[in-house]
């Protein structure tokens, strides 16, 4: 489809309805539609197969445009016109048009000036953009995961990623995110991999871990990205000088939950530790009860559930060609 989005102004400048608008434009792009982000200046008409108009038919910034996409309107009903409501402090009955409100309270207040029926769609949100999520990670679609473990690591013995894959088993709706690649620097890192893959299979859980690292290293901003997306770090090591993840962790608000030992002791911040020779059932179900990880998956569901991807593929995409939304 050929569609055009209209508003009083678009990006570069700064504000919510450009940035929903932009963020429209990328994805019905991506969908494989054509789209152009109009303002009044750049607004020439043409044969558009759509016309989302943000705000101008409801908003009296320029009452002059507004007028004429009402007689536009009128005078196109091959066009799919919709007015796409914000915002309401001015009315006139659109002739043709679809009208979609952000909110159930939007669509009250919309309510009170027309009897034509009122769609609600959320904006949504790009949430890899606000949150700064790497392309690689964002390609891995985490926020649709139930349960995300991370283990910042390289393929060392003492990392004692073998109990994170025991835990792991107890834990079926989770993933394993572990960022290994093999230490260039010891011998026994390849063979240590097999082992692990090995140990996978055997549980059961080889779809559930994946090694980020095996095919390509991980940069430090998908590390950060990996961050922004876990629910928890695991981190089991035997033994350690310091532990650095533990404190990035911190630093990103991801529950911690790691060994008891002395380095860990020394630099954790809120931690939750375990002793290793700790059941694995047990690990998991602090790990399934902690508060902080039960928030974090929250604030993912909320990714999932206001997703600009999902909210114009399964309800503004139909909208357009006037299929019923699933």
């Amino acid at each position: 489809m050929r569609i055009a989005i209209l508003h009083y102004s678009k990006l570069p400048v700064i504000g919510g309805v450009e940035r929903v608008i932009g963020d429209q434009a990328k994805v019905l792009s991506a969908l494989g539609h054509e789209v152009e982000v109009l303002t009044r200046s750049e607004w020439r008409g043409g044969a558009y197969d759509a016309v989302i108009v943000h705000n101008v038919f409801t908003m009296p910034f320029d009452l002059d445009w507004t007028g004429e996409l009402i007689q536009q309107a009128a005078a196109t009903p091959h066009i799919r016109w919709i007015n796409w409501v914000h915002d309401v402090r001015w009315c006139e009955k659109v002739p043709q048009a679809v009208h979609v409100a952000v909110s159930e309270v939007r669509r009250q207040e919309y309510a009170r000036v027309t009897t034509d029926p009122i769609t609600v769609i959320p904006n949504g949100v790009d949430a890899g953009n606000v949150l700064g999520i790497m392309e690689r990670v964002c390609g891995l679609k985490l926020e649709n995961e139930a349960l995300i473990l991370l283990q910042p690591t390289r393929f060392v013995r003492r990392k004692n990623i073998e109990l994170g894959l025991r835990v792991l088993a107890e834990l079926p709706e989770a993933i394993y995110n572990v960022t290994a690649a093999p230490d260039p620097h010891q011998d026994d890192g390849s063979v240590y991999f097999k082992e692990l893959g090995e140990l996978a299979e055997t549980l059961g859980v080889r779809d559930r871990v994946w090694f980020l690292g095996e095919t390509a290293p991980l940069s430090d901003d998908d590390v950060r990205s990996l961050y922004q997306m876990a629910d928890a770090l695991f981190f089991p090591s035997t033994a350690e000088g310091y532990g650095l993840p533990l404190i990035e962790a911190a630093l990103h608000g991801v529950p911690v939950f790691c060994s008891d030992i002395p380095a860990h002791r020394e630099v954790a911040v809120g931690a939750e530790f375990f002793a290793l020779d700790e059941e694995p059932r047990l690990i998991a179900a602090r790990i399934r009860e902690h508060a902080g990880v039960r928030q974090r998956q929250q604030r993912r569901e909320l990714m999932r559930r206001l997703s600009c991807e999902g909210i114009v593929r399964e309800m503004l995409e139909p909208l357009l060609s006037g299929r019923k939304a699933p």
